[in-house]
């Protein structure tokens, strides 16, 4: 039984990997917010935020009045007006940091809290995005540490994991499972050894991870020679001209689909 759970797992996460959905169920209208008490700030503020965007074009003057419809988010409405204007030029600095390491934007949007709130402030809004955050900068600096083994970075990073909080250890535990078996599996899907996938998951089950495997490895191939080709075109053109001879490339070799899941990987701006 454990077997056949790993293998369901196992299929579905391949699956997924090889296949890029887009829903084109559009948003109904959104009734007037209703947050059951208690509810944390900054969550209450994100409700009205989102209702505001639900309900139609989104404008800072839509969402205050939906703020005054909840009186969990009225009486902080000051707070609320600043959170607003302080999200707002977030989306414009995100853009601006785009050129920057993950690690340098995230220290830059930390930093930036202060220009709008107090540390107490702070604490409130945003504790646990940012102790996410820290804990992704920490992260990203061991993996990026070419000075150490990989052996001395999977002991940093074991350690740091330790040192945090429960919540985010446990929300780490389910991609930490997911990790062990891929590596459990890596070794025989690289080989593409169905004897050893036969063996432990059944012969339907290792033709099907197989074709899976080959599948990926396809799409892998398929895509670095396209960003090749691209990077290529925008060398050798105008930017008018290469996007031109980009989009003919890419209706030459993908599908509508597969168009639609390269652009989300590899962005072209």
């Amino acid at each position: 039984m454990k077997r056949l759970l790993i293998l369901v797992l196992v299929i579905s996460i391949t699956s997924t990997a090889m296949i890029f959905l887009l829903s084109d169920d559009k948003l109904t209208s959104a009734t007037p917010p209703h947050v059951d008490q208690p509810m944390a700030i900054d969550s209450i503020f994100e409700h009205v935020i989102l209702a505001s965007q639900e309900s139609g074009e989104f404008s800072a003057s839509q969402a205050l009045e939906q703020c005054e419809k909840l009186a969990a988010c009225e009486i902080n409405s000051e707070l609320f007006n600043r959170y607003l204007s302080f999200k707002i030029a977030l989306a414009e600095l995100q853009q601006q940091l785009a050129h920057l390491p993950l690690s340098e934007q995230l220290i830059a949007m930390i930093a930036f809290q202060q220009r709008y709130f107090n540390a107490a402030e702070i604490a409130l809004l945003f504790n646990d995005d940012n102790e996410w955050q820290h804990y992704t900068i920490a992260k990203l600096e061991i993996n990026q540490n070419n000075h150490i083994s990989d052996e001395l970075k999977q002991q940093l990073l074991s350690n740091l994991e330790g040192e945090q909080p429960e919540r985010i250890t446990q929300a780490l535990k389910p991609s930490n499972d997911l990790k062990a078996l891929n590596t459990e599996l890596k070794d025989a899907l690289q080989q593409q050894d169905y004897n050893q996938l036969a063996a432990e998951f059944g012969d339907a089950a290792a033709t099907r991870l197989i074709a899976l495997e080959q599948q990926r490895r396809q799409w892998q191939t398929l895509s670095e020679q396209l960003t090749q080709q691209i990077k290529q075109l925008k060398q050798d053109h105008e930017p008018q001209q290469a996007e031109q001879k980009i989009t003919q490339l890419l209706d030459e070799h993908l599908t509508a689909n597969q168009k639609r899941r390269f652009l989300v990987l590899y962005p072209l701006h």
